[in-house]
């Protein structure tokens, strides 16, 4: 188990997320990693990937909540 002291995040709801702890498995780190891979692998064939930072950002609060 790893774990983070959790920025605040600001998602499109405005809603500030807690800076509590958060304690991540290993195996949900390679889960979210996966994720992003494969979001970025889709958008790397295009001049401006754009909209790859949101998708990150999304991957990782579905994968954390």
């Amino acid at each position: 188990m790893l774990k983070y002291k959790w920025p605040p995040l600001t998602v499109d709801t405005m809603t500030t997320l807690s800076d509590d702890e958060v304690t991540i498995s290993s195996d949900k780190i390679e889960q979210i990693r996966e994720r992003v891979l494969k979001a970025e692998k889709e958008k790397l064939h295009l001049d401006l990937p754009r909209g790859i930072n949101d998708e990150i950002e999304q991957i990782i609060i579905e994968e954390i909540n």
